[in-house]
């Protein structure tokens, strides 16, 4: 089984590895191990890398259990605090003498007797007598005396509305 080398796995383009030959070198038949970086960008001589900021192990003093308290609880310690005394009610003493119970509604507005309130519709209904009601409602007696036959042949339409308010009207 053949090894693969991560930049020839890698799909996104930014894992690049200096094994093989760079684009220029490629038709020529010349092999370089280097990378177009390092022919475009040579290196200056013998510069050391930054010092790192990370405090050294020499520098680290108290190695002993760290206290689990914060600096706002070690400097705000709480203090007890005592209940205040409750005040005792005294007993209940009712007052010697007569008490005044009225109101000043009373006193204002004098209460009197009440009479009952007169009916002034008749307890019982009287009966209506029983038999055939002979009446033409409204709508049926204007119809009969419009709607005539003899409405489809007036002559004259003067004519015709005398004699419909005529009837109307009696």
């Amino acid at each position: 089984m053949k090894t693969w080398c991560l930049c020839q796995i890698c799909t996104c383009g930014r894992h690049h590895c200096p094994h093989g030959t760079t684009r220029i070198y490629e038709n020529s038949g010349e092999s370089c191990a280097t990378t177009e970086y390092l022919e475009k960008y040579p290196s200056y001589g013998s510069v050391l890398p930054p010092q790192s900021l990370k405090p050294k192990e020499e520098f680290r003093a108290y190695r002993g259990k760290m206290e689990g308290i914060t600096t706002f609880k070690s400097d705000y310690r709480p203090y007890e605090i005592d209940k205040q005394p409750r005040h005792a009610p005294e007993g209940y003493k009712p007052k010697q003498g007569v008490i005044d119970l009225g109101t000043t509604y009373k006193r204002d507005f004098n209460s009197y007797k009440v009479q009952p309130v007169v009916i002034i519709r008749p307890l019982e209904r009287q009966q209506v007598k029983k038999g055939k009601l002979d009446t033409v409602p409204t709508y049926k007696a204007g119809k009969e005396s419009t709607c005539n036959v003899g409405d489809l042949f007036w002559k004259d339409p003067l004519e015709k509305r005398k004699a419909t308010h005529s009837s109307i009207l009696a």
